[in-house]
């Protein structure tokens, strides 16, 4: 047997072991946001349609429908739930599931589907960046364990995100656009921008790249998407969906997981103005969190940023259009700029973190290493402050982390090369 296929079946064995390990660890912990969907389905298949969504009000709060801890502490007290934000064509899917299976069943079924997309995730950024034989297999090896044992994706494997789903989407819709096959890359970001509505915004990349073929497929397929929802849903819970969007524009929620420019500026400087939010959990009633409603000059200062993030990723794109890593540079930049973004909202970019030291050598290596440190379980008692109320070393490290990330991403555009 030669020394690189040794090393092949050590890599592929590594990734089998881990595999399982994660999803041992995984299975023991009740998700949260994936119960917030299976919910939602409950709700919906009973005809309850104002308990789908949270009440509209000034600012988002984090806080569930009124009916839905009654319900719940009916059958789990010790139940951890929290607002269901997605659109509705999801909430009838779940409505259908809730009348085939149970929510342990489809929590086991959604961890494993998980950490094969999560995999898939990072072999079609290695795939993007050119990375063949045994050095592919050692990236994803090492990727998938750098992620899946640290916090910002191990959260969202422990609470079977939607994130998990949605960041295969984006990063399979850009690797077939990477090789030319443009229908098929706007259909499949279509589908991501139909589970959580910010993939629209990387339709920026293709405008740059002039892939008309990708813009097309991506309106006609968000159209049907669209289309078929409001036709297995009605229009007024779209209605509901679409003001409650707009009220969690307007708002900031902070807590030791929300990783953006807003919430670390609420942290540091208005603290003295954050709501507390206490959801009325039945064990403890332990879980709390700040939120703020934007000010319009913080909505307009907002609007501003948000507005050259998108003119930077055009530019980016359009300088540099065959070059992988403009996707995770976008992603941060999207997601740190975001009102309600959480630490695993940058697993789109997080795939590609093994490509650093590839690329830039130490300094890539020292980032990635150093990144991958902070966030270890075992640094959580040192990092892990205050849900809201005073310095967390967790979100603000946390999200300057994401940054210098961001930064890195764009100096490996700039030295060029796939």
């Amino acid at each position: 047997m030669t020394r690189p296929a040794l090393l092949n079946i050590i890599c592929v064995t590594a990734i089998a072991f881990l595999t399982f390990s994660v999803i041992h660890r995984a299975l023991g912990a009740q998700s949260a946001d994936l119960y917030a969907f299976w919910l939602a389905g409950e709700f919906l298949s009973m005809e309850r349609l104002d308990q789908i969504y949270p009440a509209n009000a000034e600012m988002f709060d984090m806080t569930t429908p009124s009916d839905w801890w009654g319900y719940v502490s009916e059958t789990d007290p010790s139940a951890r739930i929290f607002p269901y934000l997605y659109p509705p064509i999801w909430a009838k899917l779940a409505s259908w599931l809730t009348q085939v299976t149970n929510f342990e069943t489809f929590d086991a079924v959604m961890t494993i589907v998980h950490q094969g997309l999560i995999i898939g995730s990072i072999y079609l950024a290695a795939k993007m960046c050119d990375l063949k034989g045994t050095v592919l297999f050692g990236f994803i090896a090492l990727t998938y364990a750098a992620l899946a044992f640290t916090f910002p994706v191990g959260i969202a494997i422990e609470e079977n995100q939607p994130q998990i789903i949605v960041s295969f989407l984006v990063v399979w819709a850009f690797e077939r656009a990477h090789f030319g096959h443009f229908k098929s890359a706007g259909g499949i970001l279509a589908l991501a921008a139909a589970i959580k509505l910010y993939p629209l915004l990387f339709i920026v990349i293709l405008l740059a790249r002039k892939q008309w073929g990708a813009l097309a497929t991506f309106v006609v397929a968000g159209a049907l998407l669209g289309g078929l929802s409001i036709l297995l849903v009605g229009w007024d819970i779209h209605v509901e969906y679409l003001k409650l969007v707009s009220v969690v524009s307007k708002s900031v929620i902070v807590n030791n997981f929300t990783f953006s420019f807003d919430s670390v500026f609420a942290r540091i400087f208005l603290l003295e103005y954050l709501t507390e939010v206490r959801q009325p959990r039945s064990v403890d009633g332990s879980e709390f969190w700040g939120a703020i409603a934007k000010t319009p000059l913080w909505l307009v200062m907002s609007g501003f940023a948000q507005l050259a993030a998108l003119g930077a990723a055009f530019w980016l794109a359009a300088r540099h259009k065959d070059e992988a890593l403009v996707i995770p540079v976008v992603a941060i930049l999207f997601a740190i700029l975001s009102p309600l973004s959480w630490c695993y909202s940058y697993m789109t970019a997080l795939v590609f973190v093994g490509t650093l030291p590839l690329k830039l050598g130490r300094l890539g290596l020292y980032i990635a290493i150093g990144s991958a440190l902070f966030f270890l379980p075992a640094m959580e008692p040192f990092t892990t402050g205050s849900a809201y109320s005073g310095p967390n070393l967790f979100q603000i490290v946390g999200t300057s982390l994401m940054a210098v990330l961001g930064l890195a991403f764009w100096l490996a555009v700039r030295r060029g090369g796939r």
